[in-house]
């Protein structure tokens, strides 16, 4: 990353608040409960922090792209990739509504039974299967923006333009 090209600063942006998402779902996710400890509710403060956390952040996110964020400026290198932009816009509302209403549910103030505890992490985990999709056809745009290659599922190595890509790729054969 250390082209002078700014289309880097629009891609390490964008991985930087994934990366900062995965580690607040890690954490939420590492606060439900063992079947040991449903009986227990020191779980649920902690569980509803963590989406409080990742609610937050999405909506920052969300907001960023939705005022001519990466995403626009991708939009801006490739046309062609204003319909998937509409879409994964299209789906922000949704994934923010079915947090707000996981959160209020974990805000009840009564602590819940076995049943709707383990419906609670079900739900938590359907949202972030969602949200990865969501990432995925985010990260797929910005691949496609920018040229660059994101091939590491967890975004730990360093982005190298698409034609460095091709030329490692071609090298190692």
């Amino acid at each position: 990353m250390k082209s002078g090209d700014n289309k880097f600063a629009y891609v390490d942006h964008m991985l930087t608040e994934h990366r900062r998402l995965d580690q607040l779902v890690r954490r939420t996710i590492s606060a439900l409960p063992s079947w040991e400890e449903l009986d227990s509710q020191d779980w649920l403060p902690r569980t509803t922090n963590g989406l409080v956390a990742i609610r937050t952040e999405l909506a920052h996110h969300f907001r960023d792209e939705e005022q001519g964020g990466c995403l626009e400026e991708a939009v801006a290198r490739c046309p062609q990739l204003s319909a998937q932009v509409q879409k994964i816009e299209g789906e922000h509302e949704e994934i923010l509504t079915r947090l707000n209403e996981l959160i209020d549910r974990c805000q009840c103030g009564r602590k819940p039974t076995p049943q709707q505890s383990q419906a609670i992490e079900q739900e938590l985990r359907q949202i972030v299967r969602d949200l990865r999709v969501h990432e995925a056809l985010e990260n797929r745009i910005m691949q496609e923006g920018f040229s660059v290659c994101l091939e590491n599922e967890d975004m730990s190595e360093p982005l190298v333009p698409e034609a460095t890509a091709r030329a490692m790729r071609s090298a190692s054969v």
